[in-house]
């Protein structure tokens, strides 16, 4: 056997030894609905770290960001077909309450999404919900019929806009909803097909058709856990 043989056999003993000698328990966070969860871990840790039990998106002429962070957190209003402004109205001589318009314009149809600077993993939120306050609008084409959403996904979506991926539609009718009260709207997570929690980058994507300057007013738009600690 020659010196390098020898050379090798000795070091890969030393190894196999030292290895031997470790710890065979993995430590970290074990809890799958924390944002740091570590699936080798084997042992709790206690550094497990969660999302605030609201993420507010949008309210009241406001745009919000993922745990409050304005900066690296937040939302974004992405406008692919139609348009939108904000509607201001004056409650009494001390409050103004705005709300969010979003209309076909001189088109037939409205496409936006409201998306993350930075995408974030919301695994904890998978049992939970995306909910706004609709509201028909007084625009000269009326209410669309029918309201598709959707949230960040594993579906391509490039028509009319920067490319981004989304889940399956969910779609709800508009005849419920009221023209001078807004009517709460709670879509669980789970109806969401194709959904990608673990890296969201999209958090609320409308869509509709109608006749020109058809529209609706959306309010307090935003994601509920239902299962954080």
């Amino acid at each position: 056997m020659n010196y390098f043989s020898k050379t090798f056999l000795i070091t890969a003993g030393i190894f196999v030894l030292v290895s031997c000698d470790k710890d065979p328990e993995q430590v970290g966070c074990t809890d799958p609905y924390s944002v740091n969860y570590d699936p080798s871990a084997l042992k709790d840790d206690g550094t497990c770290i969660y999302n605030d039990k609201e993420q507010l998106i949008w309210a009241n002429g406001m745009r919000g960001g993922w745990n409050g962070d304005l900066l690296q957190g937040a939302f974004k209003l992405n406008i692919c077909a139609g348009e939108s402004h904000e509607e201001v109205q004056e409650v009494d001589s001390a409050t103004v309450e705005s709300s969010l318009y979003l209309g076909t314009g001189g088109g037939l149809e409205h496409k936006s999404y409201f998306s993350l600077i930075n995408e974030q993993n919301a695994r904890d939120f998978a049992e939970g919900s995306l909910r706004m306050g609709l509201r028909i609008s007084d625009a000269e084409g009326g209410a669309p019929e029918y309201i598709r959403f959707y949230i960040g996904g594993k579906i391509l979506q490039t028509e009319e806009c920067n490319p981004h991926r989304r889940s399956d539609f969910v779609e709800i009718s508009t005849h419920s909803l009221n023209d001078s009260i807004y009517t709460d709207v709670n879509i669980p997570i789970r109806d969401f097909d194709k959904i990608m929690m673990a890296h969201v980058n999209v958090v609320c994507g409308i869509q509709f058709e109608g006749e020109r300057s058809t529209g609706i007013e959306v309010d307090d738009i935003r994601w509920v856990a239902n299962n954080l600690k």
